[in-house]
């Protein structure tokens, strides 16, 4: 039987009868794998710590057909501190479901991968507000799937807008041209939006911004998705 060693993290478990798993796994150069973990559910199973949810390792593979079987894994992270806040745990279900809903199974997806986990360490961390690590990490995944809109001047008029604009799937407006479904973002908002999308990765999430800011790009983000995507977020 074939074997393949994967590094990935896992992005949804299910029960599978009274001690098994079943695990979508998010798989460096595989994107998302449908993994079977057997008695992974037992106290006394080997498995029993790296078939967690958000668990990132190096993971033993047996392919079968239309699945895998684990066999094995070295666990590089746990990421255990997200389960002691509940914000900050709802906020990495929220990255993990947004994943795991976009992925296609056997497609690589390493840009998404890598945000994902900047996204889970970030919130580990605990030093910014889990709200802005879910804003950066929504509005960074439409820019990885090419959905990023127009952030700079008015769609319409091409005017740079003064005193916040409207923003849609595809863009913002300026106060003039409001789109019929838009989501209002201030200045501080739009500056926010831009720095997060315009710097590197490792530096998009380190801003400082107010709580009204980060509301409105988090209901911006929630609007992309639904307007994209047809369903909402958790």
């Amino acid at each position: 039987m074939e074997k393949i060693k994967v590094r990935g993290i896992i992005i949804r478990e299910y029960d599978a009868g009274e001690s098994d798993k079943r695990l979508n796994i998010f798989c460096k150069g595989y994107g998302r794998l449908l993994v079977y973990a057997r008695g992974a559910k037992k106290p006394t199973s080997k498995y029993l710590a790296c078939a967690q949810m958000f668990t990132y390792a190096d993971f033993i593979l047996v392919k079968g057909r239309g699945f895998y079987s684990l066999a094995g894994a070295d666990i590089i992270e746990s990421f255990y501190p997200l389960r002691e806040d509940y914000d900050r745990l709802i906020a990495a279900y929220q990255a993990a479901e947004v994943c795991e809903k976009t992925l296609w199974d056997d497609l690589e997806s390493d840009k998404l991968l890598l945000l994902l986990l900047k996204t889970l360490v970030h919130l580990c961390k605990g030093a910014l507000p889990p709200a802005q690590v879910s804003a950066v990490f929504l509005h960074r995944f439409f820019d990885v799937f090419g959905l990023r809109p127009q952030t700079k001047n008015c769609t319409i008029c091409n005017a740079p807008p003064i005193g916040g604009a409207h923003i849609c799937a595809e863009g913002i407006a300026c106060k003039t041209h409001k789109p019929a479904r838009a989501v209002f973002v201030s200045d501080a908002g739009l500056k926010a939006l831009n720095y997060m999308l315009d710097t590197s990765l490792n530096e998009s999430f380190s801003f400082t911004a107010s709580e009204r800011a980060i509301n409105e790009l988090t209901a911006a983000a929630k609007l992309l998705w639904e307007t994209h995507f047809e369903n909402k977020l958790c």
